[in-house]
C-alpha cells in the first residue's frame, strides 16, 4: 500500500514564515489497534484563565485525545473511513487566527480544512490487562493542540493514550466549551533587557566561563519576560492535566477513555515550547516516567548544568545547515541544548538522555507540515528532508524511546530504529566535553 500524506498543522516559531500546500491524508497510524478521537476541557479553579483578568474565571485547558480503539485498524480502507483533521466548529475559529497570527490568506489554509486522518471520533475504547500508558502534549507557541496528530496518531495505534492540551492566550484562539473565544494574546509587558543580552552568551559565548556568569543574569530577569512567564503557565498546566489523571480527577467525558489507563505511567512531549516545557515538568511528577522534546530549546534555569532527573529524548533540527535561534552557532560539535539537563562537567555520559539530529529538517520539520509542503519554498520552510520520512523517523524514534522507558522495554530498540534512518543520527555534545574539561565544575 502507497501511504499518502496531508497537512494536520502548522508549526510554530515567531520569526519564521508558514506556507500551505495541497491537501491529501496523514499517514495511516501502523500499530495493532484502530484510533479514537476525543475532545474534552481541564479546569483549574485554582488559577485564573488569564492571570491578568481577575474577572477571567478559572483556568481552562481544551485537550484533544488520540486513543486506542476496541476492534482492529483497517490499513487498507483506513483513509476512505478517515475523518476531518479539524471539526468545523474548531476549523471556523483555528484557521483565521492562523491566517492572522502567520499573515496568511485564508485561501492558503483549504489543505488543513480538508484534510482526513485514519481515526474515529467517539469510538469505544479498548481494554488491556496491564492498561495503557498515558502522553500529555503540548503544542508549540502560537499554535494548537493537533499540530502533531501523525505522531499521537501513530502512538495511539501502538497502545498509548495521548492527551494534547491548548494553552490558551499562547495557542492559536481557541474555543472554550462555555463558547468564549480566547485569542492569542501578543501584546504584554516590556521585557527585561538583560534576558535578551544575557541569552546571546549562553547560545554564543566563547566558553562555559562566561556563560555560567551570564546564566546567573539570565536567571534574574526571565521572570519579568514573556518567555518566562509563559513557562510558568504551561508546566503549572501540563502538571495540573498529569495530576488531574493520576489522581482520576479528569473530566467525567474521559472517564470511559482513561478506565483503563496505567495512571501511574506517564510521558510528557511536546513540540518547541511544548517539547521544552515537558522536560521542566516531567521532573516534576513522579508519575512520570519520561520526556520527548522535539526540537525544544530549553529555558528553565533549574535545567540549566543540571540533570533532568528521568529519560529524556531530544529530537534536533538540523542546525549546522539551517541554524534556528539568532546568535547560535553552526557548528556540528554544539548545539545550546547541550547546555541543559545535564551537568556541564558529565556532558554526554548519562545514556538515558539521547539526543539525535534530523538531518535536512528545520523546525518546521517537526511538525506534519513537513509532509505536506511543496514547492520552491519548501526546504525554506520546512527542510530538505523528504516529508514521509521525517514523520516516520520521528514516529519511529519517540516510540522506541517511549516503549523502552515506559514499558520498561528493550534499550537497544532506541539504537536499531535510529539506524533505520539514514537522516537520524546520535548528536555528541564534543565541545561541552573539550570545555568541562578546562574549567573547574561548579562550587
Amino acid at each position: 500500500m502507497t501511504r499518502r500524506y496531508s497537512i494536520a498543522a502548522l508549526a510554530m516559531a515567531t520569526w519564521i514564515g508558514i506556507q500551505a500546500a495541497s491537501a491529501a491524508t496523514l499517514p495511516v497510524p501502523d500499530g495493532e489497534y484502530a484510533v479514537g478521537v476525543a475532545r474534552t476541557e481541564f479546569v483549574d479553579p485554582s488559577r485564573l484563565l488569564d492571570a491578568d483578568d481577575p474577572a477571567s474565571g478559572p483556568r481552562r485547558l481544551p485537550a484533544i485525545v488520540w486513543y486506542p480503539a476496541s476492534g482492529h485498524a483497517d490499513f487498507e480502507h483506513a483513509d476512505a473511513e478517515g475523518s476531518p483533521y479539524l471539526e468545523h466548529e474548531v476549523a471556523a475559529t483555528t484557521l483565521p487566527a492562523i491566517a492572522r497570527n502567520f499573515r496568511y490568506a485564508e485561501g492558503e489554509l483549504e489543505p488543513v480544512a480538508q484534510a482526513r486522518l485514519a481515526v474515529r471520533p467517539g469510538a469505544e475504547p479498548a481494554r488491556h490487562p496491564q492498561g495503557f500508558p498515558v502522553v500529555v502534549y503540548s503544542h508549540g507557541l502560537f499554535l494548537y493542540p493537533e499540530q502533531n496528530s501523525a505522531l499521537a496518531a501513530r502512538l495511539a495505534s501502538h497502545g498509548y493514550i495521548v492527551v494534547s492540551i491548548a494553552h490558551p492566550g499562547d495557542s492559536t484562539d481557541v474555543r472554550l466549551q462555555d463558547g468564549r473565544v480566547i485569542a492569542t494574546r501578543f501584546a504584554g509587558p516590556v521585557d527585561d533587557p538583560r534576558f535578551a543580552e544575557s541569552w546571546k552568551v549562553l547560545a554564543g559565548g566563547a566558553d562555559l566561563a562566561v556563560r555560567r556568569e551570564a546564566l546567573a543574569v539570565y536567571a534574574e530577569s526571565l521572570p519579568a519576560t514573556r518567555i518566562g512567564r509563559s513557562l510558568v503557565q504551561w508546566r503549572d498546566d501540563t502538571l495540573f492535566v498529569a495530576r488531574s489523571i493520576v489522581d482520576r480527577g479528569e473530566p467525567q467525558s474521559l472517564h470511559e477513555i482513561l478506565a483503563n489507563a496505567d495512571r501511574k505511567r506517564l510521558a510528557f512531549a511536546g513540540m518547541s515550547f511544548g517539547g521544552a516545557t515537558s522536560a521542566t515538568s516531567c521532573r516534576l511528577l513522579e508519575a512520570c516516567r519520561a520526556a520527548i522534546n522535539l526540537d525544544g530549546q530549553n529555558f528553565d534555569p533549574a535545567l540549566f548544568d543540571r540533570p533532568v532527573g528521568r529519560p529524556l529524548l531530544l529530537m534536533l533540527s538540523d542546525w549546522p545547515r539551517y541554524g534556528l535561534l539568532e546568535g547560535q552557532p553552526r557548528e556540528e560539535d554544539f548545539s545550546p541544548n547541550d547546555l541543559a539537563y545535564e551537568p556541564w562537567k558529565d556532558a554526554g555520559k548519562d545514556d538515558k538522555l539521547v539526543r539525535v539530529r534530523l538531518q535536512g529538517s528545520r523546525h518546521l520539520g517537526y511538525t506534519d507540515l513537513v509532509a505536506l509542503l511543496d514547492g520552491p519554498r519548501r526546504e525554506e520552510r520546512v527542510g530538505g528532508i523528504d516529508g514521509g520520512e521525517a514523520l516516520s523517523a520521528i514516529g519511529d524514534a519517540a516510540l522506541a524511546f517511549l516503549d523502552t522507558f515506559v514499558r520498561d522495554g528493550d534499550a537497544a530498540a532506541i539504537d536499531r530504529a535510529i539506524k533505520r534512518h539514514p537522516a537520524l543520527g546520535r548528536h555528541v555534545p564534543t565541545r561541552m566535553k573539550r570545555w568541562a574539561g578546562e574549567i573547574d565544575p561548579a562550587p
